[in-house]
């Protein structure tokens, strides 16, 4: 993605107008002008503000055709693997020869040797306090724990909530945060976001790092890099 955005700032620069009168600039439309023309708007001819080219559809929604492409093929093979294995041929059961009845002798019981055991009251017993203490605990103890070291999730980074790719409980690969106080988005420039701002791209070791992010704030996307 970073090479393709390279050659194409090669061919051209991307821009928005900052002129208020001019029907471009409150459109917020991004203009792409060649690379050897005047960087200056086209319906009024102010000079334009550089920003990234607008992102295409594979650029937004190319990650989650591939996660769903993955989903479908893992689900296909289950399904193979269980139709497979419900093929085996069944081994045959050998039933041993039973002897005719004819051959059985049965005496008859008597009344006297038969012995009928006796009834006995049962009384309901509760179980002891010590004992229903230990069975909570054993209850609670079999409620399972979530991994400790996810790979994806949300974090609470204290100035805004991160969701994305995670290392070791800390941004780590491509994500995005929502501002909940203004924060500078990387501490060596003067980029500060405010709350209800977003950012995205991607990040190392729970800082903002890559190539490019985007910051998005009053419905303005600004190119970033780190």
């Amino acid at each position: 993605m970073a090479s393709r955005n390279n050659s194409e700032h090669l061919r051209f620069r991307y821009g928005m107008c900052l002129n208020d009168n001019c029907p471009k600039c409150k459109s917020k439309e991004v203009q792409q002008i060649a690379a050897r023309k005047d960087f200056v708007c086209s319906e009024c001819g102010k000079p334009l503000r550089e920003c990234p080219p607008p992102k295409n559809w594979w650029d937004q929604n190319g990650k989650w055709v591939i996660i769903v492409a993955i989903i479908v093929l893992a689900a296909v093979g289950v399904g193979v693997f269980l139709l497979l294995g419900g093929d085996e041929k069944k081994e045959p059961k050998i039933e041993l020869p039973q002897a005719p009845s004819d051959s059985v002798k049965t005496e008859p019981v008597k009344a006297d040797s038969v012995q009928v055991p006796e009834k006995k009251d049962t009384v309901a017993t509760e179980p002891a306090p010590q004992e229903q203490a230990q069975k909570e605990e054993s209850e609670e103890k079999t409620v399972v724990e979530k991994p400790k070291n996810p790979k994806y999730g949300t974090v609470n980074l204290g100035y805004g909530v991160y969701t994305g790719d995670l290392k070791n409980g800390k941004p780590h690969g491509f994500g995005k945060i929502k501002y909940t106080k203004q924060h500078k988005i990387v501490s060596s420039q003067e980029y500060v976001a405010f709350p209800g701002d977003t950012y995205e791209g991607e990040f190392r070791d729970g800082r903002v790092s890559g190539s490019f992010g985007y910051w998005y704030h009053d419905g303005t996307q600004t190119a970033i890099k780190p």
